[in-house]
């Protein structure tokens, strides 16, 4: 639980990033299907791969490169094939893609921020502060936007349902968690193949499974293509 001063400002810029991301996230989807909206997340990589060649310096290898253009058509493909909408123009339409693709890229930003106050030095002080630091806008946020009847409402809808609430901040606290963690020992590409691979499949299968959105080949091509892309990005193949 030791504090560590000089990673303050990446701490201060990834809770704020968070925040906007998480808004988009929970608005996209709102307004589209899972399958379509959380396979964007697809991007992340992609984005991060770009953020650390204009900021770091890193240039891109051919593979990843490669990856990045099976990212892109895999997305393309799951819009294409993954509603009743027919063709690219509907897709494009479509609300809540916008505002995945924005979550995935302020995500990204996050991803090397934490890494580098993991750099320098934070403990384990550094999960919960980080969720606090998310939580306490986002409340103001709704507080200030909403009617005070409406959150009474839904804060009764939720007691009503005390297991979804549990399971929420158990999961959620758990993959905050253990991401953190596996940033300490493990490669960064091995964790967002794992984390965007398996996100990706969950995704259209979850869709499936509890809201009844159609499973089609389109969509299990889409999640094959977008999985060897992010493999390919990472640098694992």
């Amino acid at each position: 639980f030791r504090f560590a001063p000089a990673a303050l400002p990446a701490f201060a810029a990834s809770a704020l990033l968070n925040v906007l991301a998480l808004l988009a996230f929970l608005d996209a989807l709102r307004r589209s299907p899972i399958s379509l909206t959380i396979p964007l997340l697809s991007f992340t990589p992609v984005i991060a791969t770009l953020l650390a060649w204009v900021f770091r310096g890193q240039v891109p290898s051919g593979t990843q490169w490669a990856g990045s253009a099976l990212v892109v058509a895999g997305a393309l493909l799951l819009g294409i094939t993954g509603g009743s909408w027919k063709g690219l123009g509907p897709y494009l339409r479509e609300p809540g893609v916008g505002r995945m693709t924005l979550a995935a890229a302020l995500w990204s930003a996050t991803a090397m921020l934490d890494q580098v106050a993991l750099q320098r030095g934070v403990g384990a002080w550094y999960a919960p502060a980080l969720t606090a630091a998310v939580a306490v806008p986002i409340l103001g946020w709704m507080l200030v936007r909403s009617p005070f009847r409406d959150l009474a409402d839904g804060a009764r809808a939720l007691l009503r349902r005390p297991w979804l609430g549990a399971a929420a901040v158990v999961v959620g606290a758990s993959a905050l968690a253990v991401q953190l963690e596996a940033l300490r020992v493990a490669p960064v590409g091995f964790i967002e193949v794992v984390k965007r691979g398996v996100g990706m499949a969950s995704a259209v299968l979850v869709g499936r499974w509890l809201f009844a959105e159609p499973l089609t080949g389109g969509k299990l091509g889409a999640v094959i293509l977008l999985t060897l892309g992010v493999a390919l990005v990472v640098g694992l193949s």
